[in-house]
């Protein structure tokens, strides 16, 4: 097929997707917020609250005037689907400026004020909050402090093996290659394969991992928390101080 025939097929098959959208979705109701976290709370060093894990990844597109790369943020659950993602925004956007407009931050402040007690994982590119938790960066930690990090990266692991079973299951979106469209159009396709994916997640069960990711979160130096609401701040650190008292201390 020529490469106008392939892209008129692309575009049609993205069109017809978009009316399965509703196949990503963040928890909304009490039930489905106990469902996640009971799903976190089965694995390995789970504690409670968690719903979801969040970060960003890059995919490769055709350079615009501006950006060569589209960096979706995703959130998913215990069992790799994806329950949100946004892929309108550049490569040069850092992860933190993308959760600061994401209306899922705001639904969980939402929730946070209501007195429900649920939270994100995130690495150390993001925030504190009281509803995102992020690692310890301190270089003197106890030993609870320890635990609680070590718990942090093994149950934030799984947006790590998220991205490594994505990008691997529809290698258009490998850093390896490029996707030749605009970033509106690799933004739907991006959207495309995120509904596919929860598909075969929903079909298949747990999902073969292509490649690893090789980044490592916990090596990041966090500067953004020298810029960020200093009230969100402390009712952060009180919170993650309260989960260290609570699950990680003898």
């Amino acid at each position: 097929m020529s490469q106008p025939s392939v892209s008129r097929c692309i575009k049609e098959v993205n069109e017809a997707i978009t009316h399965f959208y509703h196949l990503i979705k963040f928890p909304t109701t009490n039930e489905e917020y106990e469902r996640e976290k009971q799903g976190f709370m089965r694995m390995p060093n789970g504690f409670p609250g968690i719903i979801g894990a969040i970060d960003c990844t890059h995919v490769g597109i055709i350079a615009p005037p501006v950006d060569d790369v589209q960096f979706p943020a995703i959130i998913c659950n215990s069992n790799l689907k994806i329950l949100a993602i946004n892929a309108r925004f550049p490569g040069s956007v850092h992860d933190s400026g993308i959760w600061a407009t994401s209306a899922i931050r705001r639904e969980l402040m939402v929730k946070h004020e209501e007195g429900n007690s649920c939270w994100l994982l995130g690495d150390s590119g993001y925030p504190l909050e009281p509803w995102l938790m992020t690692p310890l960066l301190a270089p003197n930690l106890n030993e609870a402090e320890r635990r609680y990090n070590n718990a942090h990266r093994s149950v934030r692991n799984v947006i790590e093996r998220l991205n490594g079973v994505f990008k691997g299951r529809f290698r258009c979106l490998n850093r390896h290659r490029i996707l030749h469209y605009s970033p509106v159009n690799a933004a739907k396709i991006i959207n495309s394969c995120a509904v596919l994916h929860n598909l075969c997640i929903e079909r298949e069960g747990e999902p073969y991992l292509d490649e690893q990711i090789e980044e490592n979160p916990y090596l990041i130096d966090n500067d953004d928390e020298h810029h960020m609401n200093n009230n969100l701040l402390h009712q952060g650190r009180a919170v993650r101080n309260r989960i260290i008292r609570t699950h990680f201390m003898n």
